[in-house]
């Protein structure tokens, strides 16, 4: 591959991000002016105003999204009215929500056998069960009893075991990434991949083209097409102004041959495994998955691969001889934003999670930015004598969100809750453990972003060995990697609280 250029692909955002401004900007200037000249115009925008006013305000859907709309609306009107219009009311297709829905609506609950595996959870008293069946009920995805998996505690033994699984590829690749970037680990996974395509392996391989906008150049997908590759961005960030852009592929989903799949935090990149560290030590991990679980990950694939433009048939990718394994009950399952999902399904996991935990309660997240339901349910534990820690990094990324996350641990811990920075570096990993029986790892963090507008994925683990792994990997996390925050280091300064609050103000619509 070429050597990047940074200046390039940055111009290309700062291009489409000038020309939706400005698209913005003339419709607003184009509403100002016919209200000068026209009385009845500024008359109907004050009506509009006022409708969709007691709208938002009627609206199924909790203050903490409704407030930021709400407050611009009456400052100013014209400006709200539109910018409502054009990035906070989402309107799919039929065609759209169809495609995306499909592995919603299909149940092959016999052929899981279902039935019996709830039943055995239920007799086991398996704690996971409550949030099993809620997902079920939000996703129709099934649970699993015959899989394996195995944690993976670094990028680095990510990226080593994902180029060994396709190296033995046979048959078909699956990639889907939100940010792609030419480096060490890109071209460690593209060597395998052009050797499998080689051997007549078909690889399909999703990036996000804003997580990736500055990373590789626009002809990027081009190439991989003339590698042979099915390669597709999702959602082609274009300067027309929409609500689209807001909505982004955050999934990190890896299938080989319809046998191993990973779901990860990781990237493909090179800060990912410490390749490069503008940010000190970087911490991700990832599960590596074999067995029948690996079908559901082809469908969470398939499903946005579609949605990009695509035609596969998921059932052309499940395999139907899968090695069975024993050792606990795995659920992968996906998120999407409204009207795609009714539900905020990765914050009622998290929220069970949290509610269910009995004696402690683990959390890695990169970002904690969180609304007073998810807040309230981590000081609720703690009252029940839940000992809750949450890892956040010691060096952000972002600055002025960091903010955000300092104000959120600052009040959680008054009421006490335990905050761990990682030492000399940055923690991208999204996980949770409660009780050594249940755990999640996967792609979303604890802000709006991730929670209502990215579309995201994660695996559920209840009572697997992997669990124990994880578990070790926090206690040495505890002990070796981080400090504990008190509240003079996490303290916020003039500045920080001005930014903070007014970040905290428009984090719901961002």
């Amino acid at each position: 591959m070429k050597s990047k250029k940074p200046i390039v692909f940055a111009s290309r955002f700062v291009i489409i991000l000038g020309s939706i401004f400005a698209q913005l900007i003339m419709m607003m200037g184009l509403f100002f002016a016919l209200g000068k000249k026209y009385a009845w115009v500024e008359i109907v925008l004050n009506v509009v105003g006022a409708l969709l006013f007691l709208y938002l305000v009627n609206k199924d859907q909790p203050a903490v999204f409704k407030l930021p709309w709400l407050i611009l609306i009456l400052l100013a009107p014209l400006c709200g009215i539109i910018l409502y219009f054009t990035f906070g009311n989402v309107k799919l297709t039929k065609k759209q929500l169809s495609r995306f829905r499909k592995i919603y609506d299909e149940r092959h609950d016999e052929y899981y056998r279902q039935s019996e595996i709830l039943k055995r959870m239920a007799d086991e008293n398996c704690k996971g069960l409550s949030t099993v069946k809620y997902l079920r009920s939000a996703t129709s995805l099934p649970v699993f009893d015959n899989t394996k998996c195995e944690y993976l505690k670094s990028g680095e033994a990510f990226f080593q075991t994902l180029c060994e699984q396709i190296a033995g590829a046979e048959k078909y690749v699956f990639l889907e990434y939100f940010i792609i970037e030419e480096g060490v680990m890109l071209g460690g996974v593209l060597s395998a991949v052009k050797e499998a395509v080689a051997r007549g392996v078909e690889v399909y391989f999703m990036y996000d083209d804003v997580g990736s906008i500055a990373k590789v150049p626009l002809k990027f997908e081009k190439e991989l097409l003339d590698m042979g590759i099915n390669a597709k961005r999702f959602f082609k960030f274009v300067p027309i102004v929409s609500v689209r852009h807001n909505n982004r592929d955050h999934r990190k989903i890896a299938v080989i041959d319809g046998r191993v799949g990973f779901m990860s935090g990781a990237n493909i990149a090179d800060e990912y495994i410490n390749e490069k560290r503008p940010f000190g030590r970087w911490l991700d991990n990832a599960v590596k998955i074999e067995g029948q679980a690996v079908d559901s990950l082809v469908r969470l694939f398939v499903q946005l691969y579609n949605m990009s433009g695509g035609e596969l048939n998921e059932e052309d990718f499940i395999i139907k001889d899968h090695q069975p394994f024993i050792g606990g009950y795995v659920m992968p399952f996906g998120d999407s934003p409204a009207p795609i999902d009714d539900d905020k399904v990765f914050e009622n996991v998290y929220l069970d999670l949290i509610s269910r935990a009995d004696k402690y309660l683990y959390i890695t997240t990169p970002y904690l930015i969180v609304d007073t339901n998810l807040t309230d349910a981590l000081k609720s534990a703690v009252k029940r004598g839940v000992d809750v820690r949450i890892i956040v990094p010691q060096i952000p990324d972002k600055k002025a969100v960091y903010t955000m996350t300092k104000k959120s641990c600052l009040n959680l811990m008054e009421s006490g809750v335990k905050v761990y920075a990682y030492k000399g570096g940055f923690v991208h990993s999204k996980t949770f453990i409660s009780d050594g029986e249940v755990a999640t790892v996967g792609t979303a963090n604890l802000d709006f972003r991730s929670l209502v507008h990215h579309f995201e994925c994660g695996l559920l683990m209840c009572n697997t060995p992997s669990i124990n792994d994880l578990y070790a990997d926090f206690l040495n996390l505890f002990e070796c990697e981080t400090e504990l925050c008190t509240q003079e280091k996490m303290k916020l300064n003039f500045f920080e609280r001005l930014i903070s609050s007014l970040l905290g103000l428009v984090s719901p619509l961002m």
